[in-house]
């Protein structure tokens, strides 16, 4: 019998009968991992706790057949202080839906552990940052891990410095487009005969300071950054935009947590 001992990070549940539930650990070392709990949801369950949603323990995984079973666990952390707010707690499901997205079974992907830690430890404890910072923030981020990081350097055609004006970033293929260049590309009939998405989108100056500091700043630093609130609305549309496109799909999770902004 295989035996595994590794923190996790749950971040999907699913009932499976009156007590019992799989839930989908994130892990550093072994990424996505399902594991049968068998009694979970009693309270009567001494790894209830570990096995809630949100919740960070050391588990001790054995596998039988198909899924893994909870031979122990130790719990680390819950992230408690998402509970006492409905914005907070959508926001969290919405962080971890997404997360789920790009983990794989049996794939190694610390970075993604470890942004997805930060960010709902964000939620749960930095009352001081906007939660559309931390939203924000972590999309781009996720998109930039995840194999979709695009050119910032300057214009994707001429070259140029753009970070003194608005420009434009061209989604679809990761780059900036200078004012010039995207009057020359919305006039190249080549471009407008192409059939495949065409998703360009204003930024400003400090919008395109805060997607690169956001790319290039540190694991526990990516939410160090601050935009007032005209520029910082620019920086949802962008990094929703960009990571959503990429991936092809919305979340219901992220619908929800919009709603109970309103």
């Amino acid at each position: 019998m295989e035996e595994l001992e590794i923190d996790g990070l749950v971040v999907r549940e699913t009932a499976t009968g009156e007590a019992d539930k799989l839930i989908t650990l994130l892990t550093a070392e072994r990424g996505r991992i399902t594991v049968s709990g068998k009694g979970v949801s009693s309270m009567r369950s001494k790894y209830a706790a570990s096995a809630q949603m949100f919740a960070y323990s050391t588990f001790l995984l054995r596998r039988r057949t198909k899924y893994w079973y909870i031979a122990d666990a130790f719990f680390i952390d819950n992230f408690m202080e998402l509970r006492y707010d409905v914005e907070r707690l959508a926001l969290a499901n919405y962080l971890c839906d997404a997360a789920c997205e790009f983990a794989q079974e049996e794939i190694e992907n610390e970075p993604l552990m470890r942004l997805t830690l930060n960010a709902l430890w964000a939620a749960a404890n930095k009352k001081e940052i906007p939660l559309e910072r931390i939203r924000a923030a972590f999309e781009f981020r996720l998109a930039v891990q995840e194999g979709f990081m695009p050119d910032l350097s300057g214009c994707g055609i001429c070259g140029r410095d753009v970070s003194g004006e608005d420009s434009t970033l061209d989604v679809m293929n990761g780059r900036l487009l200078c004012k010039k260049c995207r009057t020359l590309l919305e006039n190249d009939p080549e471009y407008l005969a192409d059939e495949t998405a065409k998703i360009l989108i204003r930024v400003s100056p400090p919008v395109l300071a805060a997607l690169r500091f956001i790319e290039e700043a540190p694991q526990k630093k990516f939410l160090s950054f601050a935009l007032e609130r005209p520029e910082q609305s620019l920086l949802n549309v962008v990094c929703e935009r960009y990571l959503l496109n990429h991936i092809e799909h919305g979340f219901s999770s992220l619908e929800y947590y919009k709603k109970v902004r309103t």
